[in-house]
This record gives C-alpha cells, sequence and structure tokens, in this order.
C-alpha cells in the first residue's frame, strides 16, 4: 500500500523543518565554540613570584598551574639578553618544579614559559624577577617556533571552513536543494573537518 500525497508532503515538511533547526543548532555552535570550547590551562602560583627581588640566587623555579600540564619551552633570560634552556624539570601533579642551572647574576631576568594543558592547547607566559636590584627588562632575540605557528594556523583555518562551509551547506541543503544526496555529503566532510581541527586550532 502506497503512502498519499498529502503523507508524503507533510514527511518532507517535516523533514525540511527538521533539517532548518539542524543547520541553526550547527550555526550557534560554531559560533560558540571558538570561546567556550575549552577552558585552557592558567598559571596560578610561581616562586620566585612576578616582580619579586631576591637577594641571592635561587636554586630552583616553580610554576603552579590550574591543571596539569606539559612542558614544551622552559627558558630562562639574562640581564644582557641571552637565554638560557632549562631542561631538568619535575612534573608534581599541577606544579613544573624547575632546577636553577647556574647562579644568576645581578638584574632583572624573565622566566618565560610555554605549556601544553589537558585539552592539548598550549598556552605560554612568563615571570620578572630580579637579583640584587631591579634592571632594565632584557628583550629576548629568540627563535620563532614556525611549526607551531603554522600548526596552529592550519588548524584554524580548518576549523572555520570546515564549520562554515558546513554551516552554510546545511542552510542550503534545508532550503534550496532538491536532490540532496551530494550535498549532504559534502556537508557531512565539511563539518566532521571542522570539527577535526577544531583542538589544533585553539
Amino acid at each position: 500500500m502506497s503512502a498519499s500525497p498529502r503523507t508524503c508532503i507533510d514527511d518532507w515538511r517535516a523533514a525540511r523543518l527538521f533539517a532548518r533547526l539542524l543547520a541553526v543548532i550547527l550555526l550557534f555552535a560554531a559560533m560558540a565554540l571558538p570561546d567556550r570550547a575549552f577552558a585552557h590551562a592558567a598559571l596560578i602560583n610561581a616562586d620566585p613570584v612576578d616582580g619579586a627581588v631576591l637577594a641571592q640566587s635561587p636554586e630552583r623555579f616553580s610554576l603552579s598551574f590550574s591543571e596539569p600540564v606539559s612542558p614544551l619551552v622552559l627558558n630562562l633570560v639574562r640581564p644582557d639578553g641571552t637565554q638560557l634552556v632549562l631542561t631538568s624539570y619535575r612534573l608534581d601533579d599541577q606544579t613544573i618544579e624547575i632546577d636553577n642551572p647556574e647562579t644568576l647574576k645581578a638584574g632583572t631576568h624573565v622566566l618565560s614559559w610555554r605549556v601544553i594543558s589537558e585539552d592539548g592547547h598550549p598556552v605560554g607566559g612568563s615571570v620578572l624577577f630580579s637579583i640584587g636590584a631591579p634592571s632594565a627588562p632584557p628583550v629576548a632575540g629568540g627563535a620563532v617556533d614556525w611549526d607551531l605557528r603554522s600548526a596552529i594556523w592550519i588548524g584554524k583555518v580548518l576549523l572555520y571552513v570546515g564549520l562554515f562551509l558546513g554551516v552554510g551547506g546545511a542552510f542550503a541543503l534545508a532550503w534550496l536543494a532538491e536532490d540532496q544526496r551530494c550535498g549532504r555529503r559534502f556537508v557531512i566532510g565539511a563539518i566532521l573537518c571542522g570539527l577535526a581541527a577544531a583542538p589544533m586550532s585553539l
């Protein structure tokens, strides 16, 4: 027994209504994702604290974060602008204990860090402290991590292209398309591409 034309029309309208609602949901999700997708790690305590003036060179440094992290780069910038890569450290839950391999000279130093939070997002920052008396903050001429910057840039491109083409395609299918099979494949592929690139781009 075949369905009546009236039933087919009602089913088609219901399917289009569902597609429109889904497109609206995807649109709002795409707009909210960059700001609300993840809560990244934040520095909550440092030793020495930012702006501290110490009487003598510390034996170690510590950085405590709001969640467990994995170090990417730990550097100490001396008052003359030269950098010392800090490779000896220990992880204690949400704290990184860093060994100081040398006796620091008088002046202002910068402890810079870049870590990966639990969600895979790289975050960085720095802490200024001085030995004896403050001096002009050092200017470091460190190398740019082009591989990391390129990965983040590519991730952002894929995220926005995937999500906006996916959402736009969903709207086009919902309002305009008649034969939707090929269009559906394109939209699904674009959305999956955008969602897969989201963690890399944050």
